[in-house]
């Protein structure tokens, strides 16, 4: 049964209770998610799925279990243009009571470590999305189109310039950069 997602919950009573969630949030409520997508305020309505189950594994070790998606528009690094990345992170969190217990998890588990520390189901989608965006996000290769071409002159029409101007004053360091 998929319940409405709380603002927090105890993890280990989700665990105990086999709690499951599935829904979408406005990418506007994720806000350091947000805050990467190109445009800033356009796209904040894009829906961000997910889909999160409580439970203990076969070993008995209390796992959140799950699946984040959504498509981000952000800068291409290639052209600076925008480019739509489709976001697709699966979960597999071993919930630990703390950073010694981390090596007690079997290796196809990431660590969480919660303690007796309220769990915020929000931030854990977010903080999931965000480490699945690629580190240079850009275009297909052959998809970008090359930047405008700067209104700044180039330094030869700068040099030209100077050396138009002629003798008098001599020429100011940043002159080329007017």
């Amino acid at each position: 049964m998929s319940a409405a997602l709380p603002d927090s919950l105890d993890p280990w009573r989700a665990v105990k209770t086999g709690l499951s969630f599935s829904g979408q949030v406005l990418l506007r409520h994720l806000p350091r998610l947000a805050m990467v997508a190109a445009g800033r305020d356009a796209g904040l309505d894009a829906p961000v799925n997910y889909r999160l189950r409580f439970e203990r594994d076969q070993d008995g070790r209390a796992v959140v279990l799950g699946q984040v998606w959504t498509q981000l528009r952000l800068p291409c690094q290639r052209c600076l243009g925008e480019v739509v990345i489709e976001i697709d992170a699966p979960l597999r969190l071993g919930l630990v009571a703390s950073e010694q217990a981390i090596e007690s998890l079997a290796d196809d588990l990431d660590p969480l470590v919660v303690g007796d520390e309220p769990l915020h189901p929000l931030d854990l989608i977010e903080d999931e999305l965000l480490l699945a965006i690629p580190v240079v996000p850009r275009h297909e290769s052959g998809l970008c189109r090359p930047p405008e071409q700067s209104a700044l002159p180039t330094q030869r029409e700068s040099v030209a310039k100077i050396e138009q101007d002629g003798p008098g004053d001599p020429p100011h360091p940043f002159a080329a950069l007017a």
